[in-house]
């Protein structure tokens, strides 16, 4: 008895520990168990507002301007003002002493406190990844820019995800402020969000140019240093350098610099607006007087600007408003446009544009000329991208958000209902293939579809992306779940035990999973969730505590088969699937995806889901018949060492070429093909042995396996054992099986148990003839007589094998039902809208 308690509080230790360790030695944890906790024990402060520029680095741009424009109103000091800024800042050193304005620095106490109860949240870029925009905030996300420079998805050597936060932030967004229509729609769209988007724009101009069009040119220069009745010329090129090797570019800028003070002389004052990083290498480098000041903004020095040289960087959309002439000098364009990408012809920008500096200098002394020569661009520019610069976008902004004024917003979401999926990690898989099918035919004029999914993951999962229909809205994942101490353990508790029993659904952490939801979709408003994986516990947390009123998740397989299911004596799935199980009562339909296996899951879990006949149902996959029939014929022939090879697919990977083939099926041979994982359900070991018996009978036969999965060893090591080396062929993962399929003459399938056997559908597509063992999910595909059910067992199979090569080589196989692959699709369709969407048909 002892014993058996020592064990228990043994295994209970790391339970009980690990929480407390993380939050004293993990930083990051112990900043978002601080933030949650006061999301979950604080009210939100209606007189709070938060401004954040560029993560804190500076106080400056538009959270800046606003702060200014505010200042001039007589309800300033009726409001607590908290700025962010992390390191010392000139301006925010030299604000007045007041009690309604504090500074913070990002991630500290105050910071988290204020950005968990602020009722205005202004910023220029994104919170951090722990950031939730909690219900009665306001969150105005300004920007910083008009974009010449690709964003998003849309820049040419983008990562997938890389986006993935800014897309967060701006669904959580309320007020989107937009210096013109050009800017919102290339933000929004390069983000995926466009139709989705929930909050409003504000078309009003940006607040800190108005800070351009209202300084006073005098005080800058007299702030600068510069005397007055010089030319000012401005130097303000995009940043391109690596963070922690900054050397090389600044060493550039600073040889530009130089070249560009000797040439003009002491007619023209030049100053150079650089990059944090490319100013701390001047500052070490003792030139920090070629620099303009951190702490002088922006958009105050362009007042003072006569001449502006930039290359990508958009602070010439912020000095066109001036009517003063810009010069354009690059000398990476190429490479520029080849990594990163422009969304405007730079052969048509309002100025100037050349590679070398010495042209520059040319532009400069004829300036006037040279200005002349662009009127029309600059004219088309200004009308396009300037509309909105009369100075008083800040005005507008404050009216908007103080004042309730209206008639400036905007909205870009469309009225159409919004389903949003889980597909299960998109792996090469059945699951998968039946995801991509259902994303391609859906009716996009009636539903926006978003498929929320984690950010990591091999090669294999960005390709069957990039095969998802292109209207379909990707989310990612960013950070983790934010959690308090407390909110830990009862996490853990869900993880280890489900939600089963009285006390467990007491202490059900319902708000941290809803949290997190909103945390990664912020405001929209999904009328459907569909987990349509089904296997994983985190996103079926998630979706069942959603508050989405229609939720369904999908069955694709006898779910207590894999609940036992064991590989190398490791159960696979029963840690998630007793969570997964446990909630299938906050959904409301539990889909099987097909007839027989519906019939098997309402057998084994009924007394899981209240109102099980009314919640659980099936829904047939749809099978892509379009891409079957395309690629049952992409193939060819090579000869490599004496053996014909079919080749089914050829992958251009940078210069090299990588060749998928087998061995090519013989005429002279019976072709037997199975697909499917290489794992225990399907019955691959059974397939084997039944093939053998069947070769002691006929010698002239082939068994091709395609997948991959944990039984290759074993299978490899019992193929090798029977001496079937030639025989049985382990071909590994095809991404194109159906030629295979449609150069054998016997489609075979030995599995245990299925969810429906897509592969059988995709064979019937094909018109070869299908032994399958009479199975959950099997069974409801071939009983209308499109292939031959036989009992499961080796015995069974090994005798069907026979009479099939028997009949085969006497050309007397029996008679198919012809499969409609259209109609059967339609149907399947018209089941998912009506099943699962609730509608109507």
């Amino acid at each position: 008895m002892a014993s058996n308690l020592m064990k228990y509080f043994s295994r209970k230790i790391p339970f009980i520990k690990q929480p407390i360790r993380d939050y004293i030695r993990n930083e990051r944890f112990k900043i978002r168990a601080k933030y949650n906790y006061y999301v979950n024990h604080l009210k939100v402060e209606d007189r709070v507002i938060l401004y954040e520029a560029y993560h804190g680095k500076s106080f400056t741009c538009n959270p800046l301007a606003i702060f200014l424009a505010f200042e001039k109103r007589t309800d300033f000091d009726q409001f607590l003002h908290i700025i962010v800024v992390n390191e010392k800042d000139s301006f925010v050193d030299a604000l007045p002493k007041r009690k309604n304005i504090k500074v913070v620095a990002v991630d500290d106490d105050l910071y988290l406190k204020s950005l968990a109860t602020a009722k205005y949240l202004i910023n220029n870029t994104s919170f951090p990844y722990y950031f939730i925009k909690r219900e009665g905030q306001v969150y105005v996300n300004t920007w910083h820019g008009t974009p010449l420079k690709t964003l998003g998805k849309d820049i040419k050597l983008a990562g997938m995800t890389d986006h993935m936060n800014i897309q967060r932030n701006l669904l959580q967004t309320d007020i989107l402020v937009s210096p013109n229509q050009f800017t919102y729609e290339k933000l929004l769209s390069s983000h995926d969000i466009y139709e989705i988007f929930p909050g409003y724009v504000a078309d009003i101009g940006y607040p800190r140019v108005d800070q351009t069009l209202h300084a006073s040119k005098e005080n800058v220069l007299s702030q600068l240093g510069v005397p007055s009745g010089t030319k000012v010329i401005l130097y303000a090129p995009t940043w391109r350098g690596t963070v922690g090797d900054e050397a090389d570019m600044s060493e550039q800028l600073l040889q530009d610099v130089l070249q560009l003070k000797r040439k003009l002389g002491s007619e023209y004052t030049v100053l150079l607006k650089s990059h944090y990083f490319a100013f701390k290498y001047f500052e070490e480098n003792q030139k920090q007087e070629l620099c303009v000041p951190n702490g002088i903004d922006t958009n105050l020095l362009l007042s003072a600007v006569d001449i502006l040289i930039t290359d990508y960087s958009s602070i010439f959309f912020d000095f066109l408003p001036t009517g003063r002439s810009v010069i354009f000098y690059g000398d990476d364009i190429e490479q520029y446009s080849h990594e990163r990408g422009f969304y405007l012809p730079i052969d048509q920008l309002p100025g100037p544009l050349t590679q070398q500096l010495e042209e520059v200098f040319e532009y400069i002394k004829n300036i006037d000329l040279e200005q002349e020569k662009y009127n029309e661009k600059y004219k088309k520019y200004q009308d396009q991208f300037c509309y909105n610069d009369d100075g008083q976008a800040a005005s507008r902004l404050l009216s908007i958000l103080l004042d309730n004024e209206q008639k400036h917003l905007i909205k870009t979401e469309t009225n159409k209902e919004k389903i949003i999926m889980y597909c299960g990690a998109f792996y090469n898989n059945g699951i998968t293939m039946s995801a991509l099918t259902l994303l391609n035919a859906i009716d996009y004029d009636k539903y926006e579809v978003v498929v929320i999914e984690n950010p990591k993951g091999s090669e294999e999962k960005w390709v069957n992306i990039k095969r998802a229909n292109p209207n379909v809205h990707f989310i990612y994942r960013p950070g983790v779940l934010g959690r308090t101490v407390l909110d830990s353990y009862k996490h853990q508790w869900i993880l280890n035990r489900g939600v089963s029993g009285q006390i467990v659904e007491k202490v059900l952490p319902a708000h941290l999973y809803y949290n997190e939801f909103r945390r990664l979709v912020g405001d929209v408003n999904f009328d459907h969730a569909i987990n349509f994986g089904g296997y994983n516990d985190f996103w079926s947390l998630l979706f069942a505590f959603s508050r989405i009123k229609n939720k369904s998740i999908y069955l694709h397989n006898d779910m207590m088969e894999e609940f036992n299911k064991k590989i190398k004596g490791k159960f696979k799935h029963k840690k998630n699937l007793k969570v997964i199980f446990s909630i299938y009562k906050y959904y409301d339909r539990i889909i099987s995806v097909a007839e027989s296996t519906h019939e098997t899951n309402m057998k084994n879990l009924q007394q899981l889901v209240p109102d099980s006949h009314k919640k659980m149902t099936y829904v047939n996959n749809l099978v892509d018949s379009n891409r079957v029939k395309t690629l049952m014929n992409q193939y060819d022939y090579i000869e490599v060492s004496g053996n014909n090879y079919l080749v089914t697919d050829q992958l251009a990977e940078s210069v090299k070429l990588t060749i998928q083939g087998v061995i090519a099926p013989e005429e002279g041979d019976v072709n037997f093909v199975t697909v499917g994982r290489l794992s225990p359900e399907k019955g691959h070991e059974k397939l084997i042995h039944a093939f053998w018996t069947l070769y002691q009978y006929d010698q002239d036969i082939k068994l091709y396996i395609v997948g991959e999965g944990p039984l290759k060893e074993s299978l490899q090591s019992l193929i090798h054992k029977l001496k079937m080396n030639d025989r049985i062929i382990l071909v590994g993962q095809l991404s194109n099986p159906f030629a295979l399929i449609n150069q054998c003459d016997c489609f075979v399938l030995s599995s245990n148990y299925e969810g429906q056997g897509l592969v059988l559908l995709e064979t019937l597509i094909i018109g070869k003839p299908i032994i399958a063992t009479d199975v959950t999910g099997v069974r409801s595909v071939l009983k209308e007589g499109y292939g031959e059910l036989v009992e499961n067992n080796q015995e069974a199979l090994a005798e069907k094998l026979i009479q099939f090569v028997e009949r085969y080589r006497q050309k007397c196989l029996p008679e198919r039902s012809l499969f409609h692959d259209e109609q059967y699709n339609q149907e399947a369709l018209n089941q998912f809208y009506g099943k699962v969407l609730g509608k109507s048909l």
